[in-house]
């Protein structure tokens, strides 16, 4: 084969690169209690690289009191919410006055994990769970993410009894095609049925997994192998090959 045709191929071989990161948003505090204690509240959960649908635990739960005040957080974030149309009061909760009417909203902008050249691979949404009580209350969840119903999220939250006020993190895997030019994720959460399971979300992470084409040495966009390869096949049909 022509040598012109070996020193393209050998200019325009690339490789991909994988990598990981993560985000918090709102602070890993119980709510304000402290009541983590020397503990890490994720430690045994996975907070990056979950494939869709897949959920983590982490290992430890953590008890506390209540009621609390919000504080100046991530928004969304240390705060009791019960149903938006709450008629009744089925837990402690749901009497506080400092409770506020859901859907609990949280904007968690991620773009900054996802620079030039970078392609997401996996998205993995953590929750710092609180007070989730359906299978006491029977009182329904309903879970959207990017606005679309998230059955998984939503069966996860619904089978959640933490049994009162304890914080419980979980991780769930995302289908990385909701992700928007933007890179913020919207999630929202509320209580259906009478609203009265009252319930709240001390923190938050974003993990994501993200592939880098690298084009002869240099990271490139990952539509720029595929530009070079059609390169490629016009020269080849235009030079005569000898074997």
């Amino acid at each position: 084969m022509s040598t012109r045709i070996f020193a393209l191929v050998a200019a325009i071989t690339f490789a991909v690169n994988s990598s990981g990161a993560v985000l918090t948003f709102g602070d890993e505090d119980c709510l304000n209690q402290a009541c983590y204690g020397v503990n890490n509240p994720v430690s045994g959960a996975t907070l990056e690289g979950l494939a869709t649908d897949v959920i983590t635990l982490a290992a430890l739960g953590f008890g506390h009191i209540y009621p609390f005040s919000p504080s100046a957080d991530f928004p969304g974030t240390d705060q009791i919410f019960a149903g938006s149309n709450q008629t009744s009061a089925d837990d402690g909760y749901s009497t506080a006055s400092e409770r506020i009417a859901g859907p609990a909203v949280f904007t968690l902008d991620y773009s900054s994990l996802l620079g030039p050249g970078l392609t997401l691979a996996t998205l993995t949404l953590g929750i710092g769970a609180d007070d989730f009580q359906f299978p006491t209350y029977s009182q329904p969840f309903s879970v959207s993410v990017n606005g679309a119903a998230n059955s998984a999220l939503q069966n996860q939250l619904n089978t959640t009894d933490l049994g009162g006020p304890k914080v419980q993190f979980f991780t769930i895997g995302l289908n990385p095609a909701i992700d928007n030019p933007s890179h913020i994720l919207t999630l929202a959460i509320d209580v259906g049925g009478d609203g009265g399971d009252g319930f709240a979300v001390d923190f938050l992470t974003i993990g994501v997994t993200t592939t880098q084409v690298v084009v002869g040495g240099v990271p490139e966009s990952s539509t720029l192998p595929l530009v070079g390869i059609g390169v490629l096949l016009v020269v080849i049909s235009r030079v005569k090959i000898k074997i």
